[in-house]
């Protein structure tokens, strides 16, 4: 905030601490609700006959809803306002996840995933695209890492675990049922205080002074905020051709390959480590291992994005940051202790959260026009989540055909590998119009959105 004003200063201040939280909120239970199926998973799959593989296929088969209303989740943002959109999309999924308690087999635990991803699939490109009007681009690497913080594995997964543990057979309902209801109500709560509380843009804030709002719209260049945009199939299809685009977009499945994988694996990789270091973990005990591991990584991911915000530079972090969690992960894949497994499991998670707090600015660098960003940020997230899609299946098939988790752990390894290569390569790809091959400045309006 050195370069801003005292009015966008402020006016900055005031955003963070009144919206701050109801985003992190937002985000939280977005990924609690997605994710501790990861943790029904240590019950649930033995009580219903669910083999590893099959949940996988039901963990991935959550993206064929959410890729399918990706984009139409971000034209629907633009006609309702961040708002009505986000809040009435929380609520919708806390209902769904509440249901999900009436899962009796891989047929309703399929669909039930698959309704999830379809109500899910507006809250991140729209979570994103809301950041992008409240914050200027300088300063939206740091506070993308404060409202995605991972407390929905931090502290979720030990509640999660301690829901399974402590109420089961409470009212004759197992205990992964009752995570459920009590992880789902709580959201669909959420979703009526966004509502009532979160603000659609600078220009229609109340609680800002208007030397505030003029110097954080100047900032943003966010008064097309207030308009509804009038998006065409031609700009949908002019995104599909960008390569720039479209590269980099591979480089976000990629990544999303490794934080799709261990966010639904995690307590399950934990377990079989423990079995093969002949250590007996409680469903809590094997929670609060997952949810520990976390906490290192959300130190290094801060301090990672707090870098490349103060060097301009996005890329090589990206890039340093999957290679550590590729490093990590083959560590994971060969040692026989779980301390080492779980030192392992820090710098994989550690890497991925460092690199995925930034990697979504890139492909999105170089657009110009709230439309081309609106669109764009909404493929992105849609081509990225084909890696969310396919990971889950994968790792769970290899579990099931070799019985351990390391060939998953080196498949999850390649694929950051990858992921680095081509977000590097995919950097230096010059976009119609370029002036020379290489990114675009940060600095500038809303359109230049961090590309290094």
């Amino acid at each position: 905030m050195s370069d801003s004003s005292p009015a966008e200063s402020q006016a900055v201040r005031k955003a963070l601490r009144r919206l701050g939280p109801l985003v992190l909120l937002l985000y939280t239970a977005g990924y609690l609700d997605r994710v501790n199926l990861g943790t029904a998973a240590l019950t649930m799959n033995a009580d219903l006959g669910i083999s590893v593989s099959a949940f996988g296929f039901a963990t991935g088969i959550f993206s064929a809803g959410y890729i399918a209303l990706q984009v139409p989740g971000n034209l629907a943002l633009n006609q309702l306002g961040p708002r009505r959109w986000l809040g009435l999309l929380t609520m919708s999924w806390g209902v769904v996840a509440v249901l999900s308690s009436l899962i009796q087999g891989e047929g309703s635990l399929i669909a039930s995933r698959i309704a999830l991803g379809a109500v899910e699939a507006g809250m991140l490109p729209g979570m994103l695209m809301y950041l992008t009007i409240w914050f200027p681009p300088r300063m939206r690497g740091r506070v993308t890492a404060l409202v995605c913080l991972p407390f929905y594995a931090i502290l979720g997964t030990p509640l999660s675990a301690a829901i399974i543990q402590y109420a089961h057979g409470v009212m004759g309902v197992a205990g992964w049922r009752w995570m459920f209801i009590l992880e789902g109500v709580p959201t669909i709560i959420l979703g009526l205080v966004l509502l009532r509380f979160l603000t659609d843009s600078p220009a229609t804030a109340p609680w800002l002074t208007e030397p505030e709002r003029e110097a954080l719209l100047r900032a943003t260049t966010a008064e097309t905020a207030t308009e509804k945009l009038k998006i065409r199939f031609i700009d949908v299809l002019q995104r599909l051709r960008d390569l720039r685009l479209v590269t980099l977009s591979v480089g976000v499945s990629l990544l999303w390959v490794g934080f799709v994988a261990i966010t639904s694996f995690l307590p399950l990789i934990i377990t079989g480590f423990a079995q093969q270091a002949h250590t007996k973990l409680s469903v809590l005990q094997t929670g609060l291992l997952s949810g520990a591991v976390y906490i290192p990584a959300t130190l290094v991911a801060l301090l990672w994005v707090s870098s490349s915000d103060r060097r301009n530079e996005r890329v090589w972090h990206v890039a340093c940051g999957a290679l550590l969690a590729a490093a990590g992960t083959v560590l994971a894949a060969n040692t026989t202790g779980l301390w080492l497994t779980l030192l392992g499991t820090v710098l994989l998670t550690s890497g991925i959260y460092a690199a995925l707090f930034l990697m979504w600015q890139i492909p999105v660098g170089h657009l110009r026009g709230p439309v081309a960003m609106s669109v764009g940020i909404a493929l992105t997230t849609m081509l990225g989540n084909i890696g969310s899609f396919l990971a889950p299946y994968i790792v769970g098939w290899l579990r099931d055909a070799t019985g351990n988790y390391n060939s998953g752990l080196y498949f999850i390894a390649a694929s950051l590998i990858g992921c680095a290569v081509v977000t590097v390569t995919g950097n230096r790809i010059r976009t119609r119009g370029a002036t020379s091959p290489t990114p675009i400045s940060h600095r500038g309006d809303i359109e230049e959105v961090t590309a290094h």
